[in-house]
């Protein structure tokens, strides 16, 4: 893998690139969107190179990495059309099948990603689907390029809607959480900056037990409950409120909303 070109620099094709970047520093990274200062501020400020042409692009890059909005795909597949035959791509499109790709690009070489937002801090959980032509090289290649801003994991086609539901729009979920902890902190009587600051740092917390016991997050809550306690009153009151249930029909719904997406 030499050479990776980005159709895209909005916030999640310029954290792909910044990943791809910094993790391999001598692979020419080429970059590409339709507002040309943006592509030229971004590639100069990692170290990519603003091509001008899509045709330069995709003729000058091993593998293309797709990061459009799906709303402006059916536009983008006229511009690449003629020159992606055989081409290894990568899209991150939201609801577009990988066979929508191998149709319009003439390839059976795709790959789909869901990362989510983190991928900025290089701590996305990328779910990835390989075409069924894709061969065992362009995985390899494929798994390296998602580790570079993040993790991943490999998911057949069926579950990237559960994927999505799950992590790409669970991050949110975490994100109202935190919100809604803070808050509480708020309503007991510390300022919502120091609320918020002692909620990441509890989170935080949690996060690194729970990946160093490598157990069920039960096995931890329960550590944390004696019987009468504040705790779990707290959890009581969270139940009270159907918390459990509430979060697994968030990700539930969502992942019902991109299903409906799929094409």
């Amino acid at each position: 893998m030499k050479s990776i070109g980005i159709i895209g620099m909005g916030n999640m094709g310029f954290a792909i690139a910044r990943g791809i970047k910094d993790t391999y520093a001598n692979l020419q990274l080429n970059v590409i969107d339709k507002d040309k200062t943006l592509a030229e501020e971004r590639a100069n400020e990692i170290g990519a190179s603003e091509i001008s042409s899509f045709e330069q692009l995709v003729k000058n890059s091993e593998i293309v990495i797709i990061a459009v909005k799906p709303q402006h795909l059916d536009e983008l597949f006229k511009e690449i059309s003629s020159f992606t035959k055989d081409k290894k791509i990568i899209t991150i499109a939201a609801g577009k099948k990988i066979s929508y790709f191998e149709d319009n690009l003439y390839t059976g070489n795709v790959v789909r990603f869901m990362p989510n937002i983190a991928a900025k801090e290089s701590l996305s959980l990328t779910g990835i689907a390989f075409g069924e032509n894709v061969s065992e090289a362009f995985k390899k290649e494929a798994v390296e390029t998602a580790e570079s801003f993040g993790t991943c994991v490999i998911l057949p086609e069926t579950l990237m809607p559960a994927i999505t539901g799950l992590s790409g729009s669970g991050i949110a979920y975490v994100f109202a959480f935190i919100h809604a902890l803070a808050l509480g902190g708020t309503s007991s009587g510390i300022t919502y900056d120091t609320s918020l600051d002692i909620t990441v740092q509890t989170i935080e917390g949690a996060l690194a037990l729970v990946k160093e016991s490598g157990t069920n997050p039960v096995t931890s809550l329960t550590r944390v409950i004696s019987a009468g306690g504040t705790t779990i009153a707290g959890i009581k009151a969270l139940e009270s409120r159907s918390f459990t249930a509430a979060v697994m029909e968030a990700v539930e719904k969502a992942a019902q909303k991109a299903k409906e997406f799929e094409n």
